[in-house]
C-alpha cells in the first residue's frame, strides 16, 4: 500500500520513488503486480504523470481512512501503556539539546528501563503520525490538538567571542561580521534580531543549524543572535545587545493527547517540569 499511496500523492514514479527511497523500477514493478491482482487500472499513464483512475481514487479514499485509523489505534493503545519500560521518542531541537543533555542523563539513570531516543533533526516532527512522543520546542504558536506545558519565557540576544569583541568593537557596525540561522521567510526571532540590529554594509554567513552558529561564534568567527539560554551558559561568549523577548517565544513541552496516558510520557512530564528551569539553562 505505501507505494500505491505514494504515486497518488505524489503524480509520478519518479516521485514516489524519491518519496520512499527505493528505485524507480521498484515502484513500477509494486503498481504493475498490484493492477494484475485486482484485475483493474488504478493509473493512467500520461506524459505528464501518473493520473488516478476513478478506480484509484476510491482506493486512495479507502486507503487514507484506513492508515489514520491505524495511527489512532496505535496512539490509543500507546497511551494506555503503564509500564516504566520501553521506548520513548523526544524530539528538541540541537541547541536544547546541547543546553540539557545533563537532564537527559539524569532521567536515563532515573529511569534505566525506559529506552530513550532523542532526536534534534531541523525539520519539524509529527507527533500525530508517531514520529516522537513527545516535543520539547521553542515556539510562540504552540499546537492546539497537543497537550503541553508551558515551562517559562525565552529571550534572544547577539552574541560574540570576548577576544573578536574587543578586537572589533571599535572598528564600526559597519565591519562587525554576522553569523546567521539559515531562515527564507526570516520569521525566527534570531532573523529578526539580526535584520534590526547588522549594518547593511556588514557582511555576513549562513549556516543552517544553531549549534553551527554557536560554533562558529564560538570560535570567533563573528556575532550572531541567538538563544539567551545558549549564549549566557558559555563564560567563553560576551553579549552584546541587551536581551530580547519581544518575539512572545515560551519553551513548551508536547505531547498528543492519546499518549499523553503513558506511564513513560508522563514520567518524562514530571521529570522535565522539575528540573528544567532557568537556572539550569544559565539564564536565571
Amino acid at each position: 500500500m505505501p507505494y500505491l499511496l505514494s504515486v497518488c500523492e505524489a503524480g509520478s514514479l519518479a516521485g514516489a520513488a524519491r518519496m520512499l527511497r527505493v528505485n524507480h523500477s521498484t515502484v513500477f514493478r509494486r503498481i504493475e503486480a498490484v493492477e494484475a491482482r485486482l484485475g483493474v487500472r488504478l493509473f493512467e499513464r500520461l506524459a505528464r504523470g501518473y493520473i488516478m483512475t476513478p478506480a484509484g481514487e476510491r482506493f486512495y479514499e479507502r486507503a487514507i481512512l484506513l492508515c489514520e485509523g491505524m495511527d489512532e489505534l496505535e496512539r490509543e493503545l500507546g497511551g494506555q501503556d503503564l509500564r516504566l519500560e520501553g521506548p520513548l521518542t523526544v524530539t528538541t531541537t540541537d541547541s536544547l539539546l546541547h543546553c540539557l543533555a545533563p537532564i537527559f542523563a539524569q532521567f536515563r539513570h532515573t529511569y534505566p528501563d525506559v529506552e530513550l531516543r532523542l532526536l534534534s533533526d531541523v525539520q519539524a516532527l509529527d507527533l500525530m503520525q508517531r514520529d516522537a512522543d513527545i516535543a520539547l520546542r521553542p515556539t510562540n504558536n504552540p499546537p492546539e490538538h497537543w497537550i503541553g506545558r508551558d515551562l517559562f519565557s525565552l529571550s534572544f540576544a547577539t552574541y560574540a567571542h570576548r577576544d573578536y569583541w574587543q578586537a572589533v568593537q571599535d572598528d564600526g557596525p559597519e565591519y562587525y561580521h554576522w553569523i546567521m540561522l539559515g531562515d527564507d521567510l526570516n520569521q525566527s526571532p534570531m532573523s529578526k534580531i539580526t535584520l534590526r540590529r547588522k549594518h547593511q554594509e556588514a557582511k555576513s554567513t549562513v549556516l543552517n543549524t544553531m549549534m553551527s552558529v554557536f560554533d562558529m561564534v564560538n570560535a570567533g568567527f563573528g556575532i550572531a543572535a541567538m538563544p539567551c539560554y545558549l549564549g549566557e551558559k558559555h563564560e567563553t561568549l560576551v553579549r552584546v545587545d541587551e536581551p530580547d523577548d519581544s518575539a512572545g517565544w515560551r519553551l513548551w513541552l508536547l505531547a498528543h493527547p492519546d499518549v499523553r496516558r503513558s506511564a513513560r510520557v508522563n514520567a518524562f512530564y514530571d521529570f522535565a517540569t522539575k528540573h528544567i528551569t532557568d537556572e539550569v539553562l544559565g539564564i536565571s
